[in-house]
């Protein structure tokens, strides 16, 4: 499940950067709020994504060697 979960991250981050930019340039255009007012909205935005992407990743487990005991 985490690797579909981290994939399904990694795959939508782009397309909801450019909807929140466009969205941003949508509410510039009519009036709401000035681009210059709300442009860190798309930082925040980034961040969170690379965090929920961080913490969906599964961790690397290294490999110790043989199961069993030491070699000599």
């Amino acid at each position: 499940m985490n690797d579909v979960s981290y994939s399904l991250i990694q795959a939508i981050r782009g397309p909801i950067m450019l909807m929140a930019l466009g969205t941003l340039v949508a509410m510039d255009y009519f009036g709401v709020y000035g681009f210059g007012r709300t442009w860190p909205v798309l930082i925040i935005l980034f961040g969170l994504l690379k965090l929920l992407e961080k913490v969906v990743a599964r961790p690397v487990v290294q490999d110790s060697g043989p199961a069993g005991g030491s070699a000599i």
